[in-house]
């Protein structure tokens, strides 16, 4: 999957794994993401951080253990992201 990733420097990169979600999750193809004024604080070092940014979303869930959540839209929250 296409992730942008910011480890010592700020990287889009297409072979970042796709998780499997656990028990009780749902996984979800993200259609729409933002990056907000924390996204672009970190990128200039604001904290130590490594991992992917852009928790601000829209997507589609592919997969869950509940079926009625699959094809449904979701928005990510800010907080729970």
């Amino acid at each position: 999957m296409r992730a942008l990733y910011l480890s010592d420097h700020l990287e889009l990169r297409t072979d970042y794994p796709v998780p499997a979600p656990p028990p009780g999750e749902s996984l979800v193809r993200v259609r729409l993401s933002g990056i907000c004024n924390t996204d672009v604080e970190l990128a200039r070092g604001y904290m130590a951080f490594q991992g992917v940014i852009g928790h601000e979303f829209v997507g589609v869930v592919e997969q869950s253990d509940d079926p009625a959540l699959v094809g449904r839209r979701v928005v990510g929250e800010i907080n729970a992201a």
